[in-house]
């Protein structure tokens, strides 16, 4: 299972799953749901924008299913706060949607993201991120979170 569902599907995934099983309602008002919803999805697209950006400028693979591929260790940027502003930017952007839909039970799928995440996707990609990169990426590591 690791690294083979491009973390962009499984967004969709869980977007989908939130969306079907949005029927246990917030406890708040909604107009504050909402407010929440559009704060959390800017800055979802932020981070995952931003990271992209850096990716393309850096001349490196945006697609992390083939750590391999990367030219470049970028640390800077956005990379400076997270070493995984994309999946960041994801786990914002399902947080948006939970609080649009208005819908407590959409958060029970969070947690299954994020250790599907962590586990066949930054795991890997972490080790061959070592392999490739060797010190440069530990002292990377000892500076910057994974998440933030």
């Amino acid at each position: 299972m690791e690294k083979k569902v491009p973390p962009l599907l499984l967004f969709v995934i869980f977007a989908g799953l939130i969306w079907l099983t949005a029927n246990w309602p917030a406890p708040w008002p909604l107009w504050f749901s909402q407010l929440l919803a559009v704060l959390l999805l800017l800055d979802g697209v932020i981070f995952c924008g931003w990271a992209f950006w850096q990716f393309r400028r850096a001349k490196t693979t945006v697609d992390p299913r083939y750590p391999e591929r990367t030219a470049k260790l970028v640390t800077g940027g956005v990379f400076q706060f997270s070493r995984n502003p994309m999946y960041l930017g994801f786990l914002l952007l399902l947080i948006a949607l939970c609080f649009w839909l208005h819908s407590l039970s959409g958060f029970l799928w969070l947690p299954a993201f994020v250790l599907w995440l962590h586990y066949w996707q930054i795991m890997p990609e972490e080790r061959a991120l070592a392999e490739r990169f060797g010190d440069s990426w530990w002292h990377y590591c000892q500076q910057t979170r994974r998440w933030l």
